[in-house]
């Protein structure tokens, strides 16, 4: 829930409001690069994808109910709106693994695995698993969204969302256990 402060300055800033605008751009605006970040390649297209995410953010701020923290709520809207820009690249032949920002925003999640135990970064074990199965393991472990809410926002079932989970996390500890067996270590 957000307080009646926050509430009154989102409607502010669904109005219009300059200085409204700019407290919720500043308070939200390094989520929203993080987001875009873990979803994109390339960096102009994450600056692309997060700048589309904050107008909308700017857009639907009268939309605003108050039901959740205004981060939780714009975070929502950045997320919908960066996959939409993600399947638009891919339908035109960008690349939209993640790079970087992978580790961070993991690393930021709560109940943090001990990822220094694995011989190589999580982003690179990440980049090997097939787009849909990376991008609902970071939604649902990185960002904390149910599976119905990935269902909503990546226009599949919740019976798809929770396949491509099982799916990619077997994947994922299979290529672990195949860099364990064969010794590979972090390089330093």
């Amino acid at each position: 829930m957000s307080s009646p402060s926050e509430l009154e300055r989102m409607r502010h800033a669904g109005a219009g409001d300059p200085e409204a605008q700019a407290w919720l751009m500043t308070h939200v605006i390094s989520r929203v690069r993080r987001i875009a970040r873990t979803f994109l390649r390339s960096a102009a297209d994450a600056d692309d994808a997060a700048q589309l995410a904050l107008l909308a953010i700017l857009e639907s701020a009268s939309s605003y109910r108050g039901d959740a923290a205004v981060e939780a709520w714009a975070r929502r809207v950045a997320v919908r709106t960066i996959l939409r820009y993600a399947r638009q690249q891919r339908r035109e032949g960008a690349p939209v693994a993640p790079e970087s920002a992978i580790d961070e925003e993991i690393a930021q999640a709560p109940h943090q695995p001990p990822f220094e135990a694995l011989p190589r970064e999580a982003r690179a074990y990440l980049d090997e698993l097939p787009e849909a199965q990376r991008h609902v393991i970071l939604l649902h472990h990185a960002l904390d969204y149910s599976i119905e809410e990935i269902a909503g926002m990546t226009e599949v079932s919740a019976d798809t969302v929770k396949s491509r989970l099982r799916l990619g996390i077997g994947a994922l500890r299979k290529q672990v256990r195949q860099d364990l067996a064969v010794g590979r270590k972090r390089a330093s």
